[in-house]
């Protein structure tokens, strides 16, 4: 049936700003409770009131002010800008574009990225009154290490929010995760859980109760699972727009890395635990999503498997030297830990993966194996154990993770040339497209032809099927081969109102397609791509239809844009790298204080008892 597209002129509705007023709630009244029961103090000025509710914290934690509020103001602004995007990306699979820039999922991701550079502030602010030891210093400033990281990446992505509007004013709409404005947002917040690992490892492993310190750092696991876990997004609500091996290689990264760095900072058990926690998460994630606010509802990836892996790892090799139980949970990551992936894909995936797959995997093998050592070394100096992996080997595997991303970067056409018929599966309906104008709904069978010598070029596929989205949903249907060369879809498709509808095929390196019916764009001066009983052309590749909307214009936003997102990911890395060292440096100062003074003291008392 068609889709009434009246919530597209408006995108947003009073219950869903609830969503936002909730969130600013929930901040103010845990902020009020920790205002009203901290320590009494004289003033009331603001820098007093936190200090009051960073009293609160450290008496609940036992963690110093600084690290505590930090942790929490993160945890909440992560949550907030993660519902937000997990929210907005569904609304524009199934809806399309815009109509205004301050919708309720971009306010949630707003106030979600001004409160991770909140939180490294508040940090900061506290550890100045406070006038603690052992972090950086600029005058009577204190700077935690981790501050400073949350401070960059909440700063950084909130400038990428304009920049975006920009660039979209400029270029169109590119309905993709992966422009540099949208980079600049989403992978401040993916890196963001580091930056409050540092913070709890600023605080000493030594500090807070110990079931009050496995209780946070179980928390933080789960929220790097689900940060890094957002890139995969595309893949998770079934639109995809890069090589389908993209999907394993971030799958292996973004659960390998934090579940052995919680595994080394923990103990055991710690990888199981936050698999499972994180699951819940997802699923709670992709019921308010689906069900609760009405949008394609996202699939996840089962984690679990590759966490067993990790636990297995280190109960086999666990008194070893780090980087041996480290690379064998890596390399049972990217192999027992990814097969179990690939079952769990074919039960819950929106993309099951293929046979094919198989050429490319050891990708995703060598990005597990160098994830594990990032994760082990990351782990070890967030538990004070210095000089538990080197550094040439650990900066090694940062380029393999690296290498790993970029390897299933190209993205090509496919000189084959099909025929596209389709059969109408019902009555024509009046339906109205997104600028209220009349159209016809029709639900169309698609087959699509080429010649025996190309039908090699479609076998094999990693996705060949018709998809439709952006008319109220999102729908896809396999194309199955009847005959040598002949595809038929396995259901009808919507077309008409304002469904995009095409043939899409993914196979290795190729992501092309085919449309079948699109509409009139006039804000963007595109006609309409009518439904035909017979279309005849070649593949193009399939970013000329999925981002349909984007057009040409000026260069310097472009060049703005890609320069911003490079200058922020030095400035993060840099900090987040040099976090590590400095704090890993510290470590080694203070332990070897520690065995000094132990020493000192032993020596003390044997010259004590020669005496006696």
């Amino acid at each position: 049936m068609p889709t009434s597209l009246t919530q597209q002129a408006t995108h947003s509705t009073l219950p869903e700003w609830l969503w936002v007023v909730g969130a600013l709630a929930v901040a103010a009244g845990v902020t009020g409770w920790l205002v009203l029961s901290g320590e009494p103090r004289g003033r009331w000025s603001p820098l007093d009131l936190l200090a009051r509710a960073g009293s609160s914290l450290r008496r609940v934690t036992g963690l110093p002010a600084w690290a505590a509020a930090g942790i929490v103001a993160h945890s909440w602004a992560l949550l907030v800008a993660g519902v937000g995007f997990y929210w907005d990306v569904a609304w524009h699979i199934d809806l399309g574009r815009d109509s205004q820039l301050f919708t309720p999922p971009h306010t949630l991701i707003l106030v979600g990225l001004f409160g991770i550079a909140g939180a490294g502030l508040v940090s900061i602010a506290l550890a100045t009154h406070e006038q603690a030891d052992g972090l950086w210093r600029i005058g009577r400033l204190r700077i935690p290490r981790g501050a400073a990281a949350l401070l960059a990446l909440g700063t950084g992505a909130a400038i990428g929010f304009p920049l975006d509007d920009l660039w979209h004013r400029t270029y169109g709409i590119d309905v993709t995760m992966w422009s540099p404005t949208h980079l600049m947002m989403i992978g401040a917040a993916a890196l963001s859980p580091l930056g409050a690992w540092l913070l709890l490892g600023e605080a000493g492993p030594s500090t807070a109760r110990p079931q009050v310190r496995k209780v946070i750092a179980i928390r933080l696991a789960v929220l790097t699972l689900l940060a890094l876990g957002a890139l995969q997004l595309e893949f998770d609500d079934g639109v995809p727009q890069w090589q389908a091996l993209y999907d394993p290689v971030l799958i292996a990264i973004g659960a390998t890395l934090p579940l052995v760095a919680a595994r080394v900072t923990i103990g055991r058990g710690a990888a199981v635990t936050s698999a499972l926690l994180y699951m819940g998460a997802r699923t709670l994630i992709a019921l308010i999503v689906g069900p609760g606010l009405g949008h394609v509802m996202p699939h996840f990836p089962l984690y679990v498997g590759i966490a067993l892996c990790v636990e297995v790892a280190f109960a086999i090799a666990g008194r070893r030297r780090l980087l041996i139980p480290a690379l064998l949970a890596g390399a049972l990551a990217g192999t027992v830990g990814l097969a179990s992936e690939w079952g769990f894909s074919q039960l819950f995936s929106r993309e099951p993966w293929q046979p094919e797959l198989l050429a490319g995997i050891w990708v995703a093998v060598l990005a597990a194996l160098a994830a594990a050592a990032l994760g082990a070394g990351f782990g070890a100096v967030i538990v004070g154990r210095v000089h538990a992996m080197a550094r040439p080997l650990l900066a090694a595997a940062g380029a393999v993770v690296v290498a790993a991303v970029l390897i299933p970067l190209p993205r090509n056409g496919l000189p084959v040339t099909a025929t596209v018929r389709t059969h109408a599966a019902g009555p024509k309906q009046i339906a109205v497209d997104r600028y209220g104008e009349a159209s016809l709904f029709q639900m169309a069978r698609v087959e699509v032809d080429v010649a025996q010598v190309d039908a090699a070029e479609l076998r094999g596929a990693d996705w060949f099927w018709v998809i439709s989205w952006q008319g109220g949903g999102r729908r896809a249907n396999p194309l199955a081969e009847v005959a040598p060369g002949r595809w038929v879809a396995a259901a009808p498709s919507p077309t008409g109102a304002a469904w995009k509808t095409m043939v899409f095929l993914a196979k290795g390196d190729v992501i092309a397609s085919i449309p079948v019916a699109m509409p009139a764009d006039p804000a963007s001066g595109l006609d309409a791509i009518p439904l035909q009983q017979t279309r005849t052309q070649q593949f193009e590749p399939a970013a000329v239809y999925l981002t349909r909307e984007s057009h040409a214009g000026a260069r310097w936003p472009a060049i703005l844009a890609y320069s911003a997102l490079a200058a922020m990911v030095s400035v993060w890395l840099a900090l987040l790298v040099g976090g590590v060292l400095s704090l890993s440096r510290a470590s080694g100062v203070s332990r070897r204080s520690r065995m000094t003074l132990q020493g000192r003291d032993r020596a003390i008392d044997a010259r004590a008892l020669a005496h006696l």
